[in-house]
């Protein structure tokens, strides 16, 4: 049987990881799912709930980055090469069948980092930004300004997009430790943007499963001027852009 190990961190989300992964199926099929919570801010009721569902549990002493934290919980997991390694938001509904289904097409596709199609509103059917680019300094800029991204796409949806959401990425652990996880120099944001770019320049395959899906229920911190995270958004812009040497110029997606 093939473990599925599955990185949550919680930033005082402990209502919205009830919501979202209370009963979550221990197996699927030939996967074995082990839900992993790690606590960016010691909430005893969150560490009782994972006691509860028998999901394992760690706690920050001090509160870290995304980076830091998924890193740190591949390291406490330890998945072996032939495993399967998840980064997930608290934020994401899945549901079993389509998990199991993505975890069947990740296995038969072959590629190194995967993702399904991601929804804000299923209702309506309003996509999260599946065509994502390489994105210039302006474009962080432009983006703010306006409200509108210029390197995401017409959500027609590219079956190899240039890089996924940190929202909901499938990982060969293998890859993962050979990128040496997110760079924990960013404290949030453009973390998923920088490991794909890495992946890329040493011929990882990323693809998006257009045939599974999950709900993004986004809170979009980021689009919030004068908020911390629309700082925290910028500071790691800079970073993105001066460390790939992606400062003139500016990407337009089609």
């Amino acid at each position: 049987m093939k473990k599925v190990y599955i990185s949550i961190v919680s930033h005082k989300q402990e209502e919205l990881i009830k919501k979202n992964f209370s009963s979550f199926p221990k197996k699927l099929g030939k996967f074995k799912i082990k839900l992993s919570i790690l606590d960016n801010c010691k909430n005893i009721n969150l560490r009782r709930f994972c006691e509860r569902e028998k999901i394992f549990y760690s706690k920050n002493a001090i509160p870290q980055g995304f980076g830091r934290n998924h890193n740190n919980m591949f390291k406490l997991l330890s998945p072996y090469n032939n495993d399967i390694f998840i980064v997930c938001n608290p934020d994401i509904i899945i549901q079993p069948t389509q998990l199991k289904g993505l975890l069947e097409n990740f296995i038969k596709s072959g590629v190194d980092i995967m993702a399904p199609r991601s929804y804000l509103d299923i209702k309506s059917g309003f996509l999260d930004y599946p065509d994502r680019y390489f994105p210039y300094l302006l474009n962080f800029f432009i983006s703010i300004l306006i409200g509108k991204r210029l390197h995401y796409g017409s959500n027609l949806e590219q079956e190899y997009p240039e890089w996924i959401s940190g929202s909901f990425m499938i990982f060969k652990p293998k890859v993962f430790k050979e990128l040496g996880g997110f760079d924990e120099k960013y404290h949030m944001y453009c973390e998923d943007i920088d490991i794909c770019y890495r992946a890329k320049e040493r011929g990882y395959k990323i693809k998006l499963d257009k045939s599974h899906y999950i709900i993004h229920d986004s809170r979009m911190h980021s689009r919030k001027l004068f908020s911390k995270n629309i700082w925290w958004h910028i500071r790691s812009a800079f970073r993105f852009s001066f460390k790939t040497g992606r400062v003139i110029g500016l990407k337009v997606a089609k």
